[in-house]
This record gives structure tokens, sequence and C-alpha cells, in this order.
């Protein structure tokens, strides 16, 4: 007989476990699916000869880089561009509507109840029910509160809630990157009006000096010593300034109109607007920690990475689903429908109802159903870390391009400097020599267009200049100043730790 106890007990522990056992084998697979994409290594990617030769021991870009052009009404464009912009608006409203479907993601974590009522008046008919209750008319009240909790033996919820809050970072991160993006194209708008500025300087100076040589061939001709051909032809020259004084005059007025828009303001706005005062001597420096810490300071790059752990939170969740799901189910309920009973008759021991239980839901065959939503989950990683590296390669890129603009532009700044000494050097002789009768007048014309030329190209090169400096501070990240949480995103061994 004792052995007969024994060998039952024995087989009342084996028998749950072996159960569990059955239950888990006969639960449906991944069929093989798994991630194929890594996430890139900054540290192994090489910068370039252009970021080595300008490294030096340079902070990252301040939130108002802009700053150091030393122009008071550029940093008050910028204020006034932030603060009121319709699309930074449209960002904090993908912001908050994360916020709430992560709380509702979150919600599932916890235990849920309800309560329903039902309160009625009911005659039952003579003809369709026996007496009593028929013909007779009675209360038929029911009041309940049913409870319900996920046990989440396999984090599937845990997971689904987390990667709502990655979700939450990312789109904290883009709204970030949104508010770069537009001081960046406040500040490149700004420079395009300070060029313009510089060109109606030009065309001016250009439109003086044509009447100046207008005046001399017009003496000349009633000293008898000039031609009409000669005045005809300055008085074209002129006509052509004129013309581009105006046209200089119509682009500056559109770039104060785009300026108002950058702003969030109307085009009134961009009437009261200056000429810039822009600081034409801005440095190239370069921090020495690039490119990995760039994913702390880039923030599409770190909207990406917090993409990338949604991606991997989404894709755990879909393999918690291949196992079974156990819910623990309460109810309690208060309920009376007695003949002649009155409309509290519910508040009483015999209405009173209860039920404790389990509910196990087990996937057995969905025909690939499951199989189905993994693969779509795995693929959806596999895309996210493809765009995580992506963007950290386009922003190495971008530094790139831009310290190398930079260098270039300087080379290019000195040569066209020394051409333009030499193109107003030439036309003060061609003056020189047409006022006391050694030159032709077309070489006073040669010697214009030539000196207009250079002009025109130095002004050039000082914006390009100034919007590839701009860029750059942009491609740093723009003052992005990564929290203990992005930081925490950041770690090689943050997925796996989750």
């Amino acid at each position: 007989m004792k052995p007969c106890v024994e060998l039952a007990r024995a087989a009342r522990r084996v028998l749950p476990a072996a159960a569990l056992c059955m239950v888990l084998c006969s639960c449906i697979s991944s069929g093989g699916i798994r991630p194929h994409e890594t996430a890139l290594n900054p540290s192994t990617l090489d910068p370039g000869n252009e970021i080595r030769a300008t490294r030096q021991d340079a902070a990252w870009p301040t939130g108002d880089w802009w700053r150091q052009w030393g122009d008071p009404q550029l940093d008050a464009l910028v204020a006034d561009a932030t603060a009121g912009n319709p699309g930074l608006k449209e960002a904090q409203a993908r912001i908050d509507n994360a916020r709430y479907q992560a709380q509702i993601a979150g919600a599932d974590e916890l235990p849920q109840v309800n309560a329903s009522g039902t309160f009625e008046r009911e005659r039952f008919a003579r003809y369709d029910s026996p007496s009593p209750p028929g013909g007779t008319t009675v209360w038929s009240n029911n009041v309940a509160a049913d409870l319900s909790y996920d046990l989440d033996l396999w984090g599937k919820t845990r997971a689904i809630r987390e990667g709502a809050l990655d979700a939450v970072h990312a789109t904290q991160a883009d709204d970030r990157f949104a508010m770069v993006e537009l001081q960046t194209a406040v500040v490149r708008a700004y420079v395009q009006l300070s060029l313009q500025y510089a060109l109606l300087d030009v065309y001016r100076d250009v439109q003086d000096e044509e009447q100046h040589t207008l005046d001399i061939a017009t003496r000349r001709l009633q000293a008898g010593i000039g031609s009409r051909l000669e005045v005809s032809q300055a008085q074209t020259q002129l006509s052509t300034s004129v013309t581009q004084v105006q046209a200089a005059q119509q682009r500056l007025e559109l770039d104060r109109i785009d300026l108002a828009a950058l702003a969030g303001k109307g085009a009134g706005y961009g009437d009261a607007l200056k000429r810039p005062a822009l600081a034409l001597d801005v440095p190239i420096a370069l921090p020495p920690s690039l490119p990995v810490d760039l994913l702390g300071h880039r923030p599409d790059i770190v909207a990406q990475r917090w993409r990338v752990l949604a991606a991997e939170k989404g894709m755990a969740a879909a393999h918690a689903a291949f196992y079974p799901d156990i819910d623990l189910l309460a109810t309690a309920s208060l309920g009376s429908a007695a003949t002649f009973g009155g409309f509290f008759n519910l508040l009483n021991s015999d209405g009173i109802g209860h039920s404790l239980g389990a509910a196990i839901s087990l996937p057995i065959f969905d025909g690939g159903r499951l199989q189905g939503q993994y693969g779509v989950a795995v693929s959806d990683r596999d895309a996210a870390v493809d765009a995580y590296n992506a963007a950290i390669v386009n922003a190495m890129r971008g530094v790139a391009a831009q310290v190398t603009s930079l260098r270039a532009l300087d080379a290019q700044q000195q040569s066209v400097q020394a051409t333009l000494d030499s193109a107003r050097n030439a036309h003060r002789l061609a003056m020189t020599g047409y006022r006391n009768g050694i030159t032709e007048f077309l070489n006073v014309l040669d010697a214009q267009n030539a000196q207009l030329r250079q002009q025109e190209r130095l002004a050039g090169v000082e914006a390009r200049r100034l919007d590839a400096w701009a860029l750059l501070m942009k491609e740093l990240g723009g003052g992005f100043a990564a929290t203990a949480a992005d930081r925490a995103a950041m770690e090689p061994d943050h997925a796996s730790r989750n």
C-alpha cells in the first residue's frame, strides 16, 4: 500500500510539469524566422582625410550656435521662428499622440475592472409564460463587476508597452530634429538675404561707375574726340545696370517674405528686417570624437536608434504570441427577478453571485498567421536597423561634405579676392586711358564686365561659406544635448539587456 501512495505523490509532482511540457511543445514555432541585419558600429567608420585634417579640441555646437555671427536681428528671428511655427506644433502633437499610445499599451499590464448594471421593469406575457410570472410585472435588476488580469508569462504585454515608450523617445528626437532643421533653414535664408544686399551694393556701384563712364563719353563727344557709338554703348551699359539693380531689389523683397514665412508671420514682418551684419570669420573646427559621438548629438540618429529598440520589442511581443496566454478572471454580481419583486430585492444574500477562475488560450494551428506576424515584426526590425545604419553613414557624409566645402571655399575666397583686386586695377587703368584718349571704349567695357563678374563671385563665395558653416552645424546635431535615456539607448548592449 505504501509504494502506491508514494507513486501517487510522485505522479502529482511530475504530471503538472509533463502537462506544461506537452502544452509548450504543442505551441506553434517561429519556423526558423530570424533577423538578418546588424547595427553598424560607428567606431569602425573611417572619417576621411578632410575630417582628420580638421579635427581640433572643439566643443559640440551649442543650441544657439548662430550667435557666433554676432547679429542680434538673427537671434530674434530664430527665436520668433521657433516660438510659434506651425510645423513645430504639429511635431508636438505627434509626441502627445505617441505618449497616449504608450499609455494605452501600458494599461494591459494592470488588472482590468469593469462594472455594469441593468435595471428593467418587465411584464411577462400571460399566454407566453406560465403563471407565475406570466401576467405579472416585476423588476429585473442586475449589477456585476468583472476583474481580469493577464499574467503575461512570456512578456508580450511588457514588450508592447516598452516598444511604445521607445516610440515616444523616437518622436521626441524627431521633434528636436525638426527644431534643428527649422533653425538651419532660418539661418540659411538669412544668409541669402545678406547675399542679396551684397549684390545690390555691387550693382549700385556698377551703376554709378557706368553713369560716370557715360558722362565721360558725352563730354568726349562734345569735345569732338568721341563718337555717338561710344555714347550709345555707355547708355546701353547704364540701362543694363539699372535693370540689375531692380532685379536685386526684387529678390531682396522675396527673401524678406520667405523669412517672414519661416518665422510664422505675415509678409509685413519681413518689411522690418534690416540689413544683416554677419561675421565672416566663422571657425572650421570639429570635435575629436567623431564619428562615435554623433550618436548622442544627431537627433535623427537618436530617433532611428529608438526605432530599432521599438522594433525589437515588437519582435519580442510577436514571438511571445506563440505561447499560451493565461488570464485570471473573477466576477461578483447582485441580481433579482423574483415574482412580485421590488426594486431593491437584489440587495439580499440570495441575490449574490460570484465566480473565480482562469482563461487559457493555446495556439495550435492557425494556418501560419502567427508565423506571418512574427516575420513582419522581424522584417520591421531589419528595416529599422538599415535605416539606423544609413543615418550614421549619411551623417558622416554630411559632415565630411561641409568640411570639404568650407576648406575649398576658404581657398576660393582668397583667389577671387586677388582676382578682383586685379580686375579693379585693370578697370582703373582702362578708365584713365579712355579719359586721356589713349584706349578704346571697348577696353573700358571689358574691364567693367570683368570687375562685375569678380564682385559677384566674391559675394557668392562668402555667402556659400556662411551657408556651408550653417549646414556643418546642422550635420553635427545643431547643439542637440543627449539625455540620460538617449545615452543609455546608444550603449551597444542596451538591446541585449532588454
